[in-house]
C-alpha cells in the first residue's frame, strides 16, 4: 500500500502526464492553425503550449522533491524519476516544433500536408496509449496483478509499432521533398520542421520503454 509520500507522488505523476498532454494537444492546434493560415491563432495556441511546458517543468521538479526526500525504495525512486525525465521531453519536443512553427513560418506545400497531419494524428494516438498504460501502472500495487501487466506490455507494445509507422513515412516523406523542385532553403526547411515534430514520437516510445522497465521490474 502506498504511503503518503507515494500517493503525493503518484498524484503528480498523473498530473504531470496530464500537462505534457495538454503541451502536446497545443503544438497539434499550433499546427493546425498555422496550416489553415490563421497567424493570430497560430501566436495564441503557442502560448499555451509554452504555458503548459512551463508548468509540467515545475511538477517535474516538484516529483524530484519528494523523491529526495524519501518517498519509495531506492531502486523504485531511480525509475520513476528517469521515467519522468523521458515525459517532460515530450513537452519539451512539442513546444521546440511549435517554435519552429511561429519563429520560422516554413511554407509547407498542399502536397505534404495529408502526411504530415497523419503523422501528428499517430503521435496524439501513441501519447493517448501511453497515458493509459501510466494510469495502470502503481508500483507495488500493480505486483502479483498479472492481467493489468500483460495490458501495460500490450499498450506498449503498439507504440513501439506506431513508431515504425511514422518512421517510414518520414523516411517517404523525405525522399519526395528531396527529389521534388523545391528550392534547397525550402527543402531543409521543411525537414527541419517534420524532424522537430518526428521527434516528439522517438522521445513518446523512450518514455515507454522506461515503464517497460519498471514492468519488468515488478515481474521480478
Amino acid at each position: 500500500m502506498f504511503i503518503d509520500k507515494e500517493k503525493k507522488v503518484k498524484e503528480l505523476i498523473d498530473e504531470h502526464v496530464e500537462t505534457v498532454g495538454n503541451c502536446l494537444d497545443c503544438f497539434k492546434g499550433c499546427l493546425e492553425a498555422f496550416l489553415h493560415g490563421d497567424t493570430a491563432m497560430t501566436e495564441s495556441i503557442h502560448k499555451s503550449c509554452d504555458d503548459a511546458e512551463t508548468y509540467a517543468d515545475n511538477l517535474h521538479r516538484k516529483i524530484g522533491d519528494y523523491l529526495y526526500s524519501g518517498a519509495f525504495l531506492p531502486l523504485v525512486r531511480k525509475d520513476i524519476y528517469m521515467l519522468i525525465e523521458f515525459v517532460d521531453k515530450i513537452a519539451n519536443k512539442a513546444e521546440a516544433a511549435s517554435d519552429v512553427i511561429v519563429c520560422q513560418d516554413p511554407e509547407v506545400p498542399d502536397d505534404y500536408k495529408k502526411t504530415l497531419n497523419k503523422i501528428v494524428e499517430t503521435i496524439s494516438d501513441m501519447f493517448r496509449i501511453f497515458r493509459e498504460a501510466v494510469s495502470l501502472f502503481a508500483p507495488y500495487e500493480s505486483l502479483q496483478e498479472e492481467d493489468k501487466l500483460a495490458t501495460i506490455r500490450e499498450k506498449i507494445t503498439s507504440i513501439g509499432v506506431m513508431e515504425s509507422d511514422i518512421d517510414k513515412l518520414e523516411e517517404t516523406l523525405m525522399r519526395t521533398i528531396f527529389h521534388s523542385d523545391l528550392p534547397l532553403a525550402n527543402k531543409v526547411q521543411l525537414e527541419r520542421l517534420f524532424q522537430r515534430i518526428t521527434d516528439i514520437s522517438d522521445v513518446i516510445e523512450d518514455a515507454a520503454d522506461r515503464l517497460y522497465v519498471m514492468v519488468i521490474r515488478e515481474r521480478i
